[in-house]
C-alpha cells in the first residue's frame, strides 16, 4: 500500500522501458535514412567500419559513463589521455619494451591520471574546469615530449591488438562488448554501482548512509582513464603509430553516446548498455556523413544536434514519468 492509499500496479515496469526503447528507436532510424538515401551504408564490410569506429569510442564512453551516474557531469581530458596513452604505448614498443609491460606501463600511467583528477573533484574542484585543465596539460606535455611529431612504435609485435579478428570480429569490438557487458554488471549487480547511483542521485543522502562521494569521484574517474587509455593502446597497436591528434573530437563524441543513450546529465540514472547502443548511433551518424561527403563542421553541427534533441527529449519523458 501507498501513501496515497494505491496498490503500485504495473504501469511502472513499462514506463521505465521508453528511454531504453527511445535510444534503439533512434538507432533504428538512423538506419533506415541511410538505407534509403545511401546504399553503400548498408554494406557488410561499412557495417564492420561502423562497429570498429563505436568500440573505440564505445569503450571511452562506456567507461566515462560512471562519472555522469555519479552527478560529475563528464571527462574533458579523455580524448588527451587517449591521445597519451596511444603516444606513449609506442615509444615504449619503440624502445623495445615487451607488449604486456609498455600496456601495463601505459595503464599505470592513465591511472595516476584519473586518479589525481578524482582527488581534485573529491577535494571540491568543478568536474568541468578539473578535467579541462588536466586534458590541456596532457596535450602541452604530449606535443612538447615529441615536438609535435609522429611515434612510430618501429616494430609490429603489438599489431596483433589492434588488427586480429578472432571468429571474424575485431579485438577492439570483442573489448567493447565485454567492457559494456562488465560495466553494466557492476552498475546493476554490486554494491559499488548502487554507490555510484545513489551518489549522483542525492550526495547528501548517500553520505548519511556511509558512503563516501569523494571515494566514489576517484574510482570513477580512474575508471574512465582506464578506458581511454585502452582505446589508445588499440589506437597505437592498429597503425603502428602514435599522434596527438588520434582522438580530436573523441570528447564530444562520448558524450553525445552518453547523452543519446539516456543517462541523466544531473547524474543518478544511465546504464552501460544504453551508451554503447549510443556509441554504435554516434559512429553510425559519423559515418553516414562522411558518406555523404559532408565537411567537418558540419559533421560537428549533427552530433551537436543529436545531443540537443537526446537531452530535451529525454528530460521531457522523465518529467511525465515522475507526475505519472
Amino acid at each position: 500500500m501507498t501513501g496515497s492509499g494505491r496498490v503500485p500496479t504495473g504501469g511502472a515496469r513499462p514506463r521505465s522501458m521508453i528511454v531504453p526503447l527511445a535510444v534503439v528507436g533512434a538507432l533504428v532510424v538512423l538506419g533506415v535514412i541511410g538505407w534509403v538515401t545511401t546504399p553503400e551504408f548498408i554494406t557488410y564490410r561499412n557495417f564492420l567500419n561502423i562497429i570498429r569506429a563505436a568500440a573505440l569510442i564505445g569503450i571511452i564512453a562506456v567507461t566515462m559513463t560512471l562519472i555522469t551516474i555519479a552527478g560529475s557531469f563528464f571527462s574533458l581530458s579523455v580524448s588527451q589521455t587517449a591521445a597519451m596513452s596511444a603516444i606513449g604505448f609506442a615509444a615504449f614498443m619503440s624502445w623495445g619494451w615487451p607488449v604486456w609491460s609498455a600496456v601495463l606501463a601505459v595503464i599505470l600511467l592513465a591511472s595516476v591520471v584519473g586518479v589525481l583528477q578524482g582527488g581534485a573533484v573529491a577535494l571540491g574542484g568543478n568536474p568541468i574546469v578539473v578535467t579541462l585543465a588536466v586534458g590541456a596539460v596532457l596535450f602541452g606535455l604530449a606535443a612538447w615530449l615529441t615536438d609535435n611529431k609522429t611515434v612510430r612504435t618501429g616494430t609490429y609485435a603489438a599489431e596483433w591488438i589492434g588488427t586480429s579478428r578472432p571468429l571474424g570480429i575485431p579485438t577492439q569490438t570483442w573489448a567493447f562488448v565485454l567492457i559494456a557487458l562488465l560495466t553494466a554488471v557492476m552498475l546493476t549487480r554490486t554494491r559499488f554501482g548502487r554507490e555510484v547511483t545513489l551518489v549522483g542521485a542525492n550526495r547528501w543522502a548517500a553520505a548519511t548512509v556511509g558512503i563516501r562521494p569523494g571515494r566514489i569521484a576517484v574510482y570513477v574517474f580512474w575508471v574512465s582513464a582506464l578506458g581511454a587509455a585502452l582505446a589508445g593502446i588499440f589506437t597505437a597497436a592498429q597503425f603502428s603509430q602514435g599522434r596527438l591528434d588520434h582522438f580530436d573530437g573523441a570528447d564530444i563524441d562520448a558524450i553525445a553516446a552518453i547523452l543519446v543513450g539516456g543517462a541523466a546529465i544531473q547524474g543518478g540514472e544511465g546504464s552501460a548498455l544504453r551508451t554503447a547502443v549510443g556509441a554504435v548511433f554516434i559512429a553510425g551518424l559519423q559515418n553516414l556523413m562522411v558518406l555523404r561527403g559532408f565537411s567537418y563542421g558540419v559533421r560537428v553541427f549533427f552530433v551537436g544536434l543529436a545531443i540537443l534533441v537526446s537531452v530535451s527529449a529525454y528530460t521531457l519523458l522523465r518529467n511525465r514519468r515522475r507526475l505519472a
